[in-house]
């Protein structure tokens, strides 16, 4: 059996279990039962696909656009997936929510997460099915589809962790305003890189996938702490050095320090960053010469088997200079939060992100994508590197 049926295989028994598994909820007798909110959400998820498809066909007659015709790079095509797709698929999968999150059966913070995903998935599953349907199987199109998933569901989870903190039974406030917005523009700029763009593309939208995972995760462990104190317990004797919460993550970024800002540290912070960075792609590019890795790939249009060695190689050492940049700028400021450190890592952000726009402007939409990724790895180096 060839490893792109594996693969396939794989998928197939992965996704149902994602499916399930968060809409089975155990009661005060402690055995399972069916989680109904989120599986109400679930079948609503499968209508807003439909509804999904029929608005996207109903917007291209109306507009007389043809996708087809635009290459995957052009203006057309990067408007019509960050102002079409994006807001009319988050805004069906919040509509399908709405039903759950008014059940009488919400008892915990946890619940309007589940049922966010709820939505998602069932929205989900439907547009992986009809995106396999469609193409041939191979290694490519399986990453499309498990890392389209994936995100979704991720992302639309944000969302329901920011009903969920805030104890909400109905879409709206400060907190779903604001997330809804951030969701809107990475799960556009995620189905961009995946299903509008070649397959070197795929490489580049794998670090925020990733990431809009482990984001989730992190943020349904503080609902269920939130929703059940021996949770904390139970994970401290687990994992006695745990990722620090969102909030805590929050109050490291955005509290006012004792001391006024250290504008000199910004600076010369982005100064290391740059060089860190600089330092580390010169490596893997040595690195990659001594091993026979072929970088005239990454210009190239070749399969995602063949653009996947030099792409991974100097992606991860670009990411990596991150963390370690953050750690130094901590440790040579004497920092006590991450706020220095993270602004001198957001503006070589930005300053990377002008110079690809320079070069070429389809590269912006590679730099908004590593960017997020690249700042809270900044976070996460600042955050080992402070003095406590």
């Amino acid at each position: 059996m060839r490893p792109v049926e594996l693969l396939v295989i794989g998928a197939a028994s992965v996704v149902p279990l994602a499916i399930v598994g968060p809409f089975v909820a155990r009661d005060d007798k402690g055995s399972l039962q069916p989680f109904r909110p989120g599986l109400i959400a679930l079948a609503l998820g499968v209508v807003a696909y439909f509804a999904s498809r029929a608005a996207q066909l109903a917007a291209v007659r109306l507009s007389g656009l043809d996708l087809g015709a635009q290459p995957a790079s052009g203006f057309v095509a990067i408007a019509y997936a960050f102002l079409v797709v994006g807001p009319v698929n988050e805004a069906l999968r919040a509509a399908a929510a709405i039903p759950g999150l008014r059940s009488d059966r919400m008892r915990v913070p946890y619940d309007a997460m589940r049922v966010a995903i709820g939505a998602a998935a069932g929205f989900g599953t439907c547009e992986t099915v009809g995106y396999l349907s469609s193409v041939a199987v191979s290694s490519a199109s399986v990453f499309r589809a498990l890392a389209g998933f994936s995100a979704q569901v991720a992302l639309t989870g944000m969302w329901g962790f920011a009903l969920g903190r805030e104890r909400r039974r109905r879409l709206g406030g400060q907190a779903f305003t604001r997330a809804f917005l951030v969701v809107v523009f990475f799960s556009a700029l995620v189905h961009y890189l995946l299903f509008s763009r070649g397959e070197s593309a795929l490489w580049a939208a794998l670090p925020l996938v990733v990431s809009a995972c482990l984001a989730a995760l992190v943020a349904r462990r503080d609902l269920l702490r939130m929703g059940d104190p021996k949770y904390k317990r139970r994970l401290s004797r687990l994992l006695p050095l745990s990722p620090p919460t969102i909030e805590e993550l929050e109050l490291a970024l955005l509290k006012r320090p004792d001391r006024p800002l250290m504008l000199r540290w910004i600076f010369f912070g982005a100064l290391v960053t740059t060089g860190v960075l600089t330092a580390m792609i010169a490596g893997s590019v040595f690195v990659g010469h001594g091993a026979g890795v072929d970088f005239a790939a990454v210009d190239q249009e070749v399969s995602f088997d063949r653009s996947g060695p030099p792409l991974v190689l100097l992606g991860s050492a670009a990411l990596g200079a991150f963390p370690v940049s953050g750690f130094l700028v901590a440790r040579a400021s004497s920092a006590q939060g991450v706020l220095e450190p993270a602004l001198a890592a957001a503006v070589a952000i930005v300053g990377l992100v002008v110079l690809l726009g320079l070069a070429a402007p389809v590269a912006v939409v590679f730099g908004l994508a590593l960017g997020p990724v690249a700042f809270a790895l900044a976070c996460a180096g600042a955050w080992a590197g402070l003095e406590r």
